[in-house]
Protein backbone atom coordinates (compact mmCIF):
# COMPACT_ATOMS: atom_id res chain seq x y z
CA UNK A 1 0.00 0.00 0.00
CA UNK A 2 1.05 3.83 -0.27
CA UNK A 3 -0.14 6.62 1.29
CA UNK A 4 -1.50 10.14 -0.05
CA UNK A 5 -1.32 13.63 1.80
CA UNK A 6 -1.39 11.02 5.28
CA UNK A 7 -4.63 9.18 4.38
CA UNK A 8 -4.62 5.49 3.39
CA UNK A 9 -5.12 4.50 -0.29
CA UNK A 10 -7.39 1.69 -0.89
CA UNK A 11 -6.43 -1.15 -4.01
CA UNK A 12 -9.73 0.96 -6.02
CA UNK A 13 -8.44 4.00 -5.40
CA UNK A 14 -4.83 3.20 -6.92
CA UNK A 15 -6.33 1.90 -9.87
CA UNK A 16 -8.71 4.89 -10.27
CA UNK A 17 -5.10 7.47 -9.92
CA UNK A 18 -3.33 5.23 -12.13
CA UNK A 19 -6.10 5.34 -14.79
CA UNK A 20 -6.16 8.93 -14.97
CA UNK A 21 -2.41 9.32 -14.93
CA UNK A 22 -2.28 7.29 -17.76
CA UNK A 23 -5.35 9.97 -19.44
CA UNK A 24 -3.62 12.90 -18.84
CA UNK A 25 -0.24 11.08 -20.54
CA UNK A 26 -2.50 10.08 -23.76
CA UNK A 27 -3.75 13.59 -23.89
CA UNK A 28 -0.72 15.25 -23.46
CA UNK A 29 0.36 13.00 -26.30
CA UNK A 30 -2.60 13.38 -28.15
CA UNK A 31 -2.17 17.38 -27.67
CA UNK A 32 1.39 17.10 -28.87
CA UNK A 33 0.05 15.34 -32.70
CA UNK A 34 -3.05 17.45 -33.15
CA UNK A 35 -0.03 20.65 -33.15
CA UNK A 36 2.17 19.10 -35.38
CA UNK A 37 -0.42 18.00 -37.51
CA UNK A 38 -1.62 22.19 -37.46
CA UNK A 39 1.64 22.90 -38.57
CA UNK A 40 1.23 25.83 -40.75
CA UNK A 41 1.70 25.47 -44.72
CA UNK A 42 3.09 29.41 -45.04
CA UNK A 43 5.48 31.48 -43.11
CA UNK A 44 4.27 33.08 -39.98
CA UNK A 45 5.46 34.81 -36.72
CA UNK A 46 4.57 34.70 -33.47
CA UNK A 47 4.68 38.53 -32.68
CA UNK A 48 3.94 40.75 -35.94
CA UNK A 49 6.63 41.70 -38.53
CA UNK A 50 6.96 44.05 -41.24
CA UNK A 51 9.57 43.40 -43.47
CA UNK A 52 10.69 46.19 -46.49
CA UNK A 53 12.13 45.21 -49.72
CA UNK A 54 13.86 47.27 -51.98
CA UNK A 55 13.97 46.09 -55.40
CA UNK A 56 16.64 46.97 -58.30
CA UNK A 57 15.50 45.86 -61.20
CA UNK A 58 18.70 46.58 -62.71
CA UNK A 59 20.33 44.24 -60.43
CA UNK A 60 21.31 41.80 -63.15
CA UNK A 61 23.29 43.88 -65.19
CA UNK A 62 25.31 45.34 -61.82
CA UNK A 63 26.34 42.07 -60.88
CA UNK A 64 27.74 41.16 -64.19
CA UNK A 65 24.72 38.61 -65.61
CA UNK A 66 22.75 38.72 -69.33
CA UNK A 67 21.27 41.97 -69.61
CA UNK A 68 17.81 42.16 -68.32
CA UNK A 69 15.46 45.33 -68.50
CA UNK A 70 13.20 45.03 -65.47
CA UNK A 71 11.25 48.14 -63.34
CA UNK A 72 12.72 48.91 -59.43
CA UNK A 73 10.34 48.20 -57.19
CA UNK A 74 9.03 48.22 -54.20
CA UNK A 75 8.14 44.84 -51.45
CA UNK A 76 6.10 45.52 -48.27
CA UNK A 77 5.17 41.89 -46.35
CA UNK A 78 3.39 41.29 -43.22
CA UNK A 79 3.55 38.53 -41.14
CA UNK A 80 1.21 37.62 -38.86
CA UNK A 81 1.06 34.25 -36.41
CA UNK A 82 -2.07 32.96 -38.13
CA UNK A 83 -3.01 34.10 -41.39
CA UNK A 84 -0.24 33.85 -44.38
CA UNK A 85 1.93 36.76 -45.58
CA UNK A 86 0.49 39.78 -46.52
CA UNK A 87 2.21 41.06 -49.63
CA UNK A 88 2.20 43.88 -51.92
CA UNK A 89 4.56 44.89 -54.42
CA UNK A 90 4.59 48.29 -56.51
CA UNK A 91 6.88 48.57 -59.41
CA UNK A 92 7.97 51.49 -61.10
CA UNK A 93 7.97 54.55 -58.50
CA UNK A 94 10.78 54.23 -56.69
CA UNK A 95 14.24 54.21 -58.20
CA UNK A 96 16.95 52.16 -56.40
CA UNK A 97 20.07 50.74 -56.76
CA UNK A 98 21.96 47.19 -55.57
CA UNK A 99 25.41 49.43 -55.02
CA UNK A 100 25.67 50.22 -51.75
CA UNK A 101 24.85 48.30 -47.90
CA UNK A 102 21.99 46.79 -48.21
CA UNK A 103 20.24 47.89 -45.30
CA UNK A 104 17.12 50.25 -45.15
CA UNK A 105 15.46 52.67 -43.08
CA UNK A 106 11.97 52.32 -41.78
CA UNK A 107 10.79 54.67 -39.11
CA UNK A 108 7.74 55.85 -37.53
CA UNK A 109 6.80 52.24 -36.17
CA UNK A 110 6.93 50.21 -39.61
CA UNK A 111 4.80 53.26 -41.53
CA UNK A 112 7.68 55.24 -43.76
CA UNK A 113 10.55 54.15 -45.27
CA UNK A 114 13.41 56.43 -46.93
CA UNK A 115 14.83 54.52 -50.33
CA UNK A 116 18.04 56.15 -51.04
CA UNK A 117 18.87 56.33 -55.44
CA UNK A 118 22.22 57.37 -56.83
CA UNK A 119 24.19 58.35 -60.01
CA UNK A 120 27.25 55.94 -59.09
CA UNK A 121 27.24 52.91 -61.68
CA UNK A 122 27.28 49.31 -60.60
CA UNK A 123 31.27 49.86 -62.41
CA UNK A 124 32.08 53.28 -60.61
CA UNK A 125 30.63 54.97 -63.96
CA UNK A 126 28.10 57.60 -64.00
CA UNK A 127 24.62 56.10 -64.32
CA UNK A 128 20.93 57.95 -64.91
CA UNK A 129 19.78 57.10 -61.84
CA UNK A 130 18.73 60.36 -59.73
CA UNK A 131 20.48 61.82 -56.21
CA UNK A 132 17.70 61.90 -53.56
CA UNK A 133 15.89 59.74 -51.21
CA UNK A 134 12.44 59.05 -51.73
CA UNK A 135 9.90 58.62 -48.47
CA UNK A 136 7.11 55.84 -49.07
CA UNK A 137 4.54 55.36 -46.61
CA UNK A 138 4.10 51.36 -46.57
CA UNK A 139 0.70 51.46 -45.19
CA UNK A 140 -0.57 52.83 -47.79
CA UNK A 141 -2.26 50.44 -49.59
CA UNK A 142 -0.37 51.71 -53.18
CA UNK A 143 2.27 52.12 -50.88
CA UNK A 144 2.08 55.62 -51.89
CA UNK A 145 5.07 58.08 -52.18
CA UNK A 146 5.04 61.39 -50.05
CA UNK A 147 8.20 63.40 -50.81
CA UNK A 148 11.20 63.06 -52.98
CA UNK A 149 14.27 65.44 -51.46
CA UNK A 150 16.99 65.76 -53.80
CA UNK A 151 20.04 65.37 -52.43
CA UNK A 152 24.09 65.84 -53.06
CA UNK A 153 25.96 63.22 -54.70
CA UNK A 154 25.65 60.23 -54.01
CA UNK A 155 22.63 59.16 -51.32
CA UNK A 156 25.11 55.38 -50.62
CA UNK A 157 22.31 54.12 -47.86
CA UNK A 158 19.75 55.48 -45.37
CA UNK A 159 19.69 54.10 -42.14
CA UNK A 160 16.73 54.22 -39.03
CA UNK A 161 17.89 56.03 -36.47
CA UNK A 162 17.60 54.04 -33.11
CA UNK A 163 14.83 55.94 -31.51
CA UNK A 164 12.95 54.48 -34.51
CA UNK A 165 11.46 57.96 -35.52
CA UNK A 166 14.45 59.46 -37.23
CA UNK A 167 16.19 58.46 -40.73
CA UNK A 168 20.10 59.37 -41.67
CA UNK A 169 21.49 59.75 -44.83
CA UNK A 170 24.65 59.59 -46.35
CA UNK A 171 25.77 61.74 -49.37
CA UNK A 172 29.75 61.41 -50.05
CA UNK A 173 30.44 63.93 -47.84
CA UNK A 174 27.67 64.31 -45.17
CA UNK A 175 24.81 62.86 -43.07
CA UNK A 176 21.35 64.43 -43.40
CA UNK A 177 19.21 63.72 -40.85
CA UNK A 178 15.67 63.52 -41.33
CA UNK A 179 11.94 63.00 -39.70
CA UNK A 180 8.58 62.91 -40.70
CA UNK A 181 6.21 65.60 -39.41
CA UNK A 182 2.29 65.66 -40.29
CA UNK A 183 3.38 62.56 -43.01
CA UNK A 184 5.82 64.80 -44.93
CA UNK A 185 9.72 64.18 -44.29
CA UNK A 186 11.60 67.51 -42.58
CA UNK A 187 15.35 67.79 -42.95
CA UNK A 188 16.46 68.35 -39.40
CA UNK A 189 20.29 68.47 -39.65
CA UNK A 190 23.26 67.85 -41.49
CA UNK A 191 26.46 67.32 -40.73
CA UNK A 192 29.58 69.75 -41.71
CA UNK A 193 31.34 68.01 -44.83
CA UNK A 194 34.10 66.29 -44.48
CA UNK A 195 37.02 65.46 -46.84
CA UNK A 196 36.60 61.93 -47.73
CA UNK A 197 34.10 60.11 -49.46
CA UNK A 198 31.36 58.36 -47.05
CA UNK A 199 30.64 54.70 -48.16
CA UNK A 200 28.35 53.12 -45.58
CA UNK A 201 27.80 53.12 -41.94
CA UNK A 202 26.03 52.02 -38.73
CA UNK A 203 24.78 53.81 -36.27
CA UNK A 204 25.15 52.49 -32.01
CA UNK A 205 22.64 51.21 -30.21
CA UNK A 206 22.58 53.95 -28.02
CA UNK A 207 22.44 56.74 -30.67
CA UNK A 208 26.09 58.27 -29.37
CA UNK A 209 27.97 57.54 -32.38
CA UNK A 210 28.70 56.39 -36.21
CA UNK A 211 31.19 54.12 -37.74
CA UNK A 212 31.42 54.75 -41.48
CA UNK A 213 33.68 53.31 -44.10
CA UNK A 214 35.28 56.13 -46.86
CA UNK A 215 37.64 56.84 -49.56
CA UNK A 216 39.65 59.18 -49.62
CA UNK A 217 39.14 60.37 -53.48
CA UNK A 218 36.01 59.27 -55.59
CA UNK A 219 34.71 55.87 -55.12
CA UNK A 220 35.67 53.43 -57.87
CA UNK A 221 35.92 49.58 -57.35
CA UNK A 222 39.85 49.81 -56.43
CA UNK A 223 39.41 52.46 -54.21
CA UNK A 224 41.39 52.09 -50.95
CA UNK A 225 38.66 52.38 -48.12
CA UNK A 226 39.17 53.47 -44.05
CA UNK A 227 37.33 53.40 -41.12
CA UNK A 228 36.13 56.45 -39.54
CA UNK A 229 34.14 57.11 -36.25
CA UNK A 230 32.02 60.03 -35.63
CA UNK A 231 30.39 61.25 -32.38
CA UNK A 232 26.45 61.31 -32.47
CA UNK A 233 24.50 63.80 -30.00
CA UNK A 234 21.09 64.21 -30.76
CA UNK A 235 20.39 65.78 -33.91
CA UNK A 236 24.18 66.92 -34.57
CA UNK A 237 27.06 64.16 -36.34
CA UNK A 238 30.62 65.61 -35.41
CA UNK A 239 33.84 63.53 -37.02
CA UNK A 240 36.09 61.77 -34.24
CA UNK A 241 38.85 59.71 -35.36
CA UNK A 242 39.91 57.42 -37.86
CA UNK A 243 39.98 54.06 -36.52
CA UNK A 244 42.93 51.71 -36.62
CA UNK A 245 43.87 48.31 -36.88
CA UNK A 246 46.44 45.77 -34.30
CA UNK A 247 49.56 45.35 -35.72
CA UNK A 248 48.89 41.46 -35.92
CA UNK A 249 45.42 41.77 -38.42
CA UNK A 250 47.65 43.55 -41.15
CA UNK A 251 46.49 45.62 -43.69
CA UNK A 252 42.89 46.05 -45.05
CA UNK A 253 41.76 47.55 -48.06
CA UNK A 254 38.01 47.88 -48.81
CA UNK A 255 36.21 47.61 -45.60
CA UNK A 256 31.84 47.40 -46.03
CA UNK A 257 28.70 47.28 -44.40
CA UNK A 258 29.60 47.55 -40.87
CA UNK A 259 26.96 46.68 -38.22
CA UNK A 260 27.27 47.35 -34.51
CA UNK A 261 26.46 44.30 -32.15
CA UNK A 262 23.27 44.75 -29.91
CA UNK A 263 25.11 45.67 -26.76
CA UNK A 264 27.49 48.27 -29.00
CA UNK A 265 30.34 47.28 -27.97
CA UNK A 266 31.96 45.65 -30.97
CA UNK A 267 31.06 45.93 -34.80
CA UNK A 268 31.83 44.06 -37.44
CA UNK A 269 32.81 45.05 -40.90
CA UNK A 270 33.15 42.81 -44.24
CA UNK A 271 36.42 43.40 -45.89
CA UNK A 272 36.42 43.79 -49.89
CA UNK A 273 33.49 46.24 -50.76
CA UNK A 274 30.73 43.59 -51.31
CA UNK A 275 31.78 42.44 -54.37
CA UNK A 276 33.12 39.00 -55.62
CA UNK A 277 36.16 41.22 -57.78
CA UNK A 278 38.89 38.57 -57.42
CA UNK A 279 41.51 36.49 -54.96
CA UNK A 280 42.31 36.27 -52.34
CA UNK A 281 39.32 35.78 -50.30
CA UNK A 282 37.59 38.14 -47.84
CA UNK A 283 37.68 38.52 -44.39
CA UNK A 284 35.37 39.68 -41.25
CA UNK A 285 36.78 42.46 -39.01
CA UNK A 286 35.51 43.33 -36.00
CA UNK A 287 36.04 46.90 -34.13
CA UNK A 288 36.48 46.72 -30.28
CA UNK A 289 34.21 49.38 -29.51
CA UNK A 290 35.34 49.56 -25.94
CA UNK A 291 38.68 50.97 -26.42
CA UNK A 292 39.09 54.33 -26.53
CA UNK A 293 39.79 55.47 -29.66
CA UNK A 294 38.43 52.07 -31.10
CA UNK A 295 40.53 49.75 -32.65
CA UNK A 296 40.07 46.34 -35.07
CA UNK A 297 41.39 43.70 -33.05
CA UNK A 298 40.21 40.24 -34.32
CA UNK A 299 39.84 38.55 -37.71
CA UNK A 300 38.08 35.62 -39.59
CA UNK A 301 40.36 35.43 -42.70
CA UNK A 302 39.35 34.05 -46.25
CA UNK A 303 35.83 33.85 -45.23
CA UNK A 304 34.22 33.97 -49.05
CA UNK A 305 34.93 35.58 -52.50
CA UNK A 306 32.71 38.98 -51.54
CA UNK A 307 31.17 39.59 -48.24
CA UNK A 308 27.72 41.53 -49.02
CA UNK A 309 25.86 41.93 -45.37
CA UNK A 310 26.12 40.76 -41.43
CA UNK A 311 23.90 40.43 -39.01
CA UNK A 312 23.57 39.98 -35.22
CA UNK A 313 21.44 37.88 -33.50
CA UNK A 314 19.36 39.69 -30.97
CA UNK A 315 21.63 37.35 -28.18
CA UNK A 316 24.92 39.15 -29.26
CA UNK A 317 26.07 35.40 -29.53
CA UNK A 318 26.61 35.20 -33.31
CA UNK A 319 26.21 37.06 -36.47
CA UNK A 320 25.47 35.78 -39.65
CA UNK A 321 27.21 36.76 -42.95
CA UNK A 322 25.92 36.98 -46.59
CA UNK A 323 28.80 35.58 -49.03
CA UNK A 324 29.20 36.16 -52.86
CA UNK A 325 31.67 33.06 -53.89
CA UNK A 326 30.81 34.08 -58.00
CA UNK A 327 28.77 33.82 -60.69
CA UNK A 328 25.55 32.07 -59.18
CA UNK A 329 26.75 30.83 -55.70
CA UNK A 330 25.78 32.27 -52.70
CA UNK A 331 26.59 30.83 -48.74
CA UNK A 332 25.80 32.03 -45.34
CA UNK A 333 28.56 32.22 -42.83
CA UNK A 334 27.88 31.95 -39.27
CA UNK A 335 30.16 33.37 -36.95
CA UNK A 336 30.75 32.29 -33.58
CA UNK A 337 31.06 35.47 -31.40
CA UNK A 338 31.62 33.45 -27.69
CA UNK A 339 34.57 32.72 -28.25
CA UNK A 340 37.74 35.02 -28.31
CA UNK A 341 39.01 35.52 -31.01
CA UNK A 342 35.87 34.88 -33.06
CA UNK A 343 35.76 31.94 -35.03
CA UNK A 344 33.86 30.79 -38.24
CA UNK A 345 31.12 27.50 -37.43
CA UNK A 346 29.51 26.95 -40.80
CA UNK A 347 28.70 28.05 -44.20
CA UNK A 348 24.74 27.03 -45.37
CA UNK A 349 23.91 27.38 -49.70
CA UNK A 350 21.75 30.19 -50.43
CA UNK A 351 20.62 31.19 -53.80
CA UNK A 352 22.85 34.23 -55.61
CA UNK A 353 23.06 36.59 -54.54
CA UNK A 354 22.51 37.05 -51.06
CA UNK A 355 21.98 40.87 -50.03
CA UNK A 356 19.66 42.55 -47.07
CA UNK A 357 20.00 39.68 -44.04
CA UNK A 358 17.48 40.46 -40.44
CA UNK A 359 17.13 38.88 -37.83
CA UNK A 360 13.37 39.16 -36.05
CA UNK A 361 14.19 40.97 -32.95
CA UNK A 362 12.98 37.51 -30.60
CA UNK A 363 15.91 35.78 -32.50
CA UNK A 364 13.72 32.95 -33.39
CA UNK A 365 13.85 33.87 -37.46
CA UNK A 366 16.04 34.76 -39.85
CA UNK A 367 15.62 36.68 -43.43
CA UNK A 368 17.82 37.04 -46.07
CA UNK A 369 16.90 38.41 -49.55
CA UNK A 370 18.53 36.24 -53.18
CA UNK A 371 18.74 38.71 -55.50
CA UNK A 372 18.40 36.69 -58.34
CA UNK A 373 15.41 34.24 -57.13
CA UNK A 374 13.58 37.26 -56.36
CA UNK A 375 12.48 35.85 -52.68
CA UNK A 376 13.24 36.59 -49.37
CA UNK A 377 14.89 33.01 -47.69
CA UNK A 378 13.52 32.35 -44.29
CA UNK A 379 15.50 29.95 -41.71
CA UNK A 380 14.36 29.10 -38.15
CA UNK A 381 17.19 29.90 -35.31
CA UNK A 382 17.79 26.50 -33.29
CA UNK A 383 20.85 27.49 -31.01
CA UNK A 384 23.39 28.99 -33.65
CA UNK A 385 21.87 26.28 -35.96
CA UNK A 386 19.91 28.07 -38.64
CA UNK A 387 17.42 25.89 -40.10
CA UNK A 388 15.66 26.71 -43.67
CA UNK A 389 11.87 27.20 -44.30
CA UNK A 390 10.63 24.77 -47.42
CA UNK A 391 9.12 28.40 -48.06
CA UNK A 392 10.10 31.96 -49.47
CA UNK A 393 8.44 35.21 -49.35
CA UNK A 394 8.00 36.31 -52.89
CA UNK A 395 9.72 40.19 -53.67
CA UNK A 396 9.51 42.32 -56.53
CA UNK A 397 12.80 41.46 -59.08
CA UNK A 398 15.72 41.72 -57.82
CA UNK A 399 15.65 42.07 -53.97
CA UNK A 400 18.64 44.86 -53.65
CA UNK A 401 18.21 46.11 -49.31
CA UNK A 402 15.81 45.41 -46.76
CA UNK A 403 14.87 46.52 -42.83
CA UNK A 404 12.12 44.88 -40.72
CA UNK A 405 10.32 45.65 -37.75
CA UNK A 406 7.85 45.00 -35.23
CA UNK A 407 4.18 45.81 -35.96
Amino acid sequence: MMRMSGQKVTPSTAARLSLRAGLIVCAIALAGACAGERELPYVASPAPLRILSINDGGAFNAIGLPDVSLPDSVTVIDLVSDEPPATRTVSGTVPNTIAGAPYAAIVHGGRYAFIPSHSWGAQGTEANAPNQVTVVDLDAPGLDVVAVVPLPPNPWQALSHPDGERAIVITDHQFHVFRVEDGQPRLIAQSEPVSFSLVSFTIHPDASSIVATATAGKLTTSSAVELQLFDLKGDVIHYASQISIAPEIGAIDQPFAPRFSPDGRRVLVLNGLGAPFSPPLDDVLSIDMTRSPPIVTEVVQNVAQGLESVAFHPSGRFAVVGCIDGPYVGHLAVIDLTTSPMRLLSYLPIAFVPEGIEFSPDGRMLFVQATTAHHIAVYSVEGMRLVPSPFVLHTGEGPASMALTSR
